[in-house]
């Protein structure tokens, strides 16, 4: 360990990396080791929880924590996270390319400010469902329309109106078939409006943010420096053995979502990406809801699920999100897009 920790501290010398920098790094890598090593010496000799089978259900897909064991703990914590991942590695460069671009756009836009913000989310989501009670694999994708009007002062009152639309497409049979019914989806459905101090709604991903996860509250007093930023969304809490990269870049993804980063940030947030050493182009083109966009994301996001945000470089806006099946899971074949959703923004004077 003693040797990997001198060879990172050669590394700052021969990079220039600020001591600090280098220094805290360490630190979280070794703390990182000691924890992963308590895990593994607890579990020696145990035997494994019984697992049980998913029940006989739909349920709407949710982003998977990226799992490693003790000696990937360690890998990561000393080469991808040891000097924090703004320092290490060359990104594709055509990613870097990219978001350089889309940041200097983003850093000359000038867009006025209103009173209200107007953020229009158009999502279409993989509702999953189980056809044997153990796994999700049929399922149907719904659409989704989220209009939000956020007053300046993110502390006041936020109103927001969900409506969803008929599925657009089925995998499967009698079981996605039978889900879409009982969830009632089929059917025409009025919009649901709802009011939330602070965005606090009852659920959805614009509002209601959880303890200490950085969101739209924090977005004013972000760094607007991008290794200061990939530093304070490192310290941030996040989900148990997330890499630091992929906190970062799913951080960065949910605060783009929520339409509230303004250009400063947005430049910021751009440039912070280009340092992380994963990040590629995975298409150069994208059309999502009749916009277009370049995705950039990490190769390894999950095992089964790739996701990449997209920007438009030419003015540096954030058109939104896509996940992609990585493989075949029943019904579902590989390259399916699971969810994508475009953000539209734009500044009202008054809410509905």
């Amino acid at each position: 360990m003693s040797d990997n920790f001198t060879a990172l501290r050669s590394l700052r010398r021969d990079h220039d990396l600020p001591p600090e920098t280098v220094d805290a790094s360490l630190e979280r890598a070794w703390l990182r080791f000691e924890t992963a090593a308590r895990a593994t010496t607890v579990r020696t000799g145990g035997t494994a929880p019984a697992r049980t089978a998913p029940p006989v259900r739909w349920l709407r897909r949710s982003r998977p924590a990226l799992l490693t064991g003790a000696a990937l703990v360690v890998a990561s914590g000393l080469v991808a996270t040891g000097v924090g991942v703004t320092h290490w590695g060359s990104p594709e460069s055509a990613a870097a390319a990219t978001l350089h671009e889309a940041a200097a756009a983003a850093a000359a836009d000038r867009t006025p400010a209103g009173a209200y913000t107007k953020v229009v989310e158009s999502e279409l989501s993989m509702v999953s469902a189980t056809s044997d009670g153990e796994h999700y694999d049929e399922g149907y994708l719904e659409p989704t329309t989220t209009i939000t009007w956020v007053p300046a002062d993110v502390s006041a009152t936020w109103i927001r109106e969900t409506r969803s639309g008929e599925p657009t497409k089925f995998f499967g049979g009698a079981a996605a078939r039978k889900a879409a019914s009982d969830d009632g989806a089929t059917e025409p459905s009025a919009p649901v409006r709802e009011r939330g101090v602070s965005g606090d709604f009852a659920v959805g991903e614009l509002g209601g943010e959880r303890a200490g996860r950085l969101g739209a509250s924090d977005i004013a007093d972000l760094p607007r420096d991008p290794h200061a930023l990939v530093r304070r969304i490192e310290a941030a809490p996040r989900a148990v053995d997330t890499t630091d990269e992929l906190h970062v870049f799913d951080t960065i993804s949910g605060l783009l979502r929520t339409g509230l980063v303004p250009a400063d940030l947005r430049a910021t947030m751009y440039e912070a990406l280009a340092t992380l050493p994963d990040v590629v182009v995975t298409e150069e083109q994208v059309s999502l809801d009749g916009r277009r966009g370049t995705a950039i994301g990490l190769p390894h996001w999950s095992r089964t699920e790739q996701h990449d945000v997209i920007i438009d470089a030419a003015d540096g806006t954030y058109v939104g999100e896509r996940s992609i099946q990585t493989r075949r899971i029943g019904s579902i074949p590989a390259g399916t897009v699971i969810d994508s959703v475009t953000v539209r923004v734009t500044p009202v004077d008054d809410q509905p």
